[in-house]
């Protein structure tokens, strides 16, 4: 049984958000099927805010599945999920880890995602720091969060 979600009309956080929580309700009900996610393909033609970053978080879960554009619509992705997405798999999470690849310091880490708020990018962190996907090393007086 093939499904389908919509995300227009969602912001780009939002919209990876109602996924995962799609994907994961989903696959706990035992529906293993293809997900038809339609998320258009922006003003430009070449992909909009949520198809790049959709893709983005797909890419970094890979783990848990795969997927492909349609086709013949551009504007739909076609997930075909194989394990139920981790607790903490959200669009912030793969965020934090890419921008961290070069060492990053808390300050810039908050400055770069401050439309989250504070107190959830640095439980994220904290959370990505005690699951080893960030090192700490410290150099002079600042520490540096990087991705392992």
């Amino acid at each position: 049984m093939k499904t389908e979600i919509d995300l227009h009309g969602y912001t780009v956080v939002e919209a990876i958000e109602v996924f995962v929580d799609y994907y994961n309700r989903n696959f706990s009900f035992g529906n293993k099927s293809s997900i038809s996610v339609i998320h258009g393909y922006g003003s430009s033609g070449v992909g909009g805010g949520i198809k790049s970053s959709l893709h983005k978080f797909l890419l970094s879960n890979s783990e848990c599945l795969s997927f492909q554009t349609d086709k013949w619509n551009p504007g739909k992705t076609v997930v075909f999920p194989e394990r139920k997405l981790p607790p903490d798999a959200n669009l912030l999470t793969s965020e934090i880890i890419e921008f961290c690849c070069n060492g990053k310091t808390e300050s810039k880490i908050l400055g770069k995602f401050r439309r989250y708020g504070d107190l959830k990018v640095k439980k994220v962190f904290a959370k990505l720091v005690a699951n080893k996907q960030l090192s700490t090393t410290q150099k002079g007086k600042y520490k540096y969060y990087t991705k392992f």
